[in-house]
């Protein structure tokens, strides 16, 4: 009795591979061949076989990687929507790659367009998406805490990241109660007086926060002594709060923007030289801050929506405009003007017998004594 020839098409029941494992797979056959992939895998070699051919296929028709062909080609999915909503949340996802199709199902809400999440899907996996493997679940619940206002706490963190050989640090800093990013500098040394220079430009724009988290970094914390950072959050009046050490879950809020900016920007585009990177970035916190959606914050607002107080509003026109009432969703007037937006440049603060004078967010004088009124 002869011996089953090794590419014969196995019979029975098979196991049905993802687009994203058959990729996989064809990289290592691709290295160290079929025969030996066939061994380390399991697959067949009629399936290998069979995927390079689809791939081949594929390749040919235009897509470069062939990743369209490792789908169920031979019977694609049929999509009953309009050619025009397609694009719709083709373009999304296209200049979000970072999205996935609830993410994609928020940014057309919020702009009057409806589609559902499951239709939405099948739009992208018709393109080449693939769902991202599930993290395995925690062992116990975290503590969320979130600001019940905008600047009652700001959070800042450090990126660093590589143009060419020259070292950059990101600095963020992130308004916990809106995810609103109310600072940043791009800096080519890490030092405190450039983390300083951030938090102030960030003071002039927007206002003084009530309080500061960051972790225990050179930038942020002296270990013998105060440092230059806390003497100016102390001139300031803004509390210096610490993260646990080796706890970054304290720090959550930031550390996501972090994620998101290296995964969509900084590992997806090859800066030319520092002024590119420092202009691409400008870009996508200007984006991130007043058209990106946030799943933290509803889902349907962007962190501009919260910071600047019109949450309620957007939220109103947001149904309005699904009832049918002709409205645009977030119309102009809803976008609040940086030469509109009221800053406090002068106060008088009157603690017990002491009168302290402020100006432009900063304590430059206090004066003792009682008051005759």
């Amino acid at each position: 009795m002869s011996a089953r020839k090794f590419s014969r098409r196995p019979s029975g029941s098979q196991r049905h591979y993802r687009p994203g494992e058959k990729a996989k797979f064809l990289r290592l056959a691709d290295r160290i061949g079929v025969g030996k992939a066939v061994a380390r895998t399991g697959v067949s070699a009629w399936s290998f076989y069979r995927w390079m051919r689809d791939r081949a296929l594929a390749q040919s028709s235009g897509d470069p990687h062939g990743l369209r062909g490792l789908g169920h080609v031979h019977k694609p999915p049929r999509i009953q929507v309009p050619e025009a909503m397609q694009k719709q949340v083709l373009a999304v996802w296209r200049n979000n790659r970072g999205f996935g199709p609830s993410q994609i199902h928020n940014q057309l809400r919020r702009v009057g367009i409806g589609c559902d999440t499951k239709t939405i899907r099948k739009i992208l996996e018709a393109h080449g998406y693939t769902k991202p493997q599930l993290k395995p679940p925690r062992a116990q619940e975290d503590r969320r805490f979130e600001a019940s206002r905008p600047l009652e706490m700001v959070q800042m963190d450090v990126l660093q990241f590589h143009v060419h050989a020259q070292r950059l640090y990101l600095i963020l800093a992130l308004d916990d109660h809106s995810r609103f990013l109310v600072g940043w500098g791009l800096l080519q040394r890490e030092t405190m007086d450039d983390t300083i220079a951030v938090l102030e430009d960030a003071i002039r724009r927007y206002g003084k926060p009530e309080s500061v988290l960051t972790d225990r970094g050179a930038v942020f914390h002296t270990w013998s002594g105060i440092g230059r950072f806390d003497r100016v959050l102390e001139g300031y009046g803004i509390d210096h709060i610490l993260s646990a050490p080796h706890h970054p879950k304290t720090l959550g809020k930031v550390e996501a923007v972090n994620k998101n900016i290296q995964k969509e920007l900084i590992d997806r585009v090859e800066f030319r030289n520092y002024l590119d990177a420092k202009e691409q970035i400008g870009r996508w916190i200007d984006e991130y801050n007043h058209q990106r959606t946030h799943q933290g914050i509803g889902g349907v607002l962007v962190p501009a929506d919260r910071f600047y107080g019109r949450a309620d509003r957007v939220l109103e026109r947001i149904e309005g405009a699904r009832s049918g009432n002709g409205q645009s969703p977030v119309p102009p007037e809803l976008e609040t003007k940086e030469e509109n937006r009221e800053v406090t440049l002068f106060q008088l603060r009157m603690v017990a017998d002491i009168i302290e004078v402020w100006l432009f967010g900063r304590r430059i004088a206090q004066l003792e004594g009682s008051i005759d009124v």
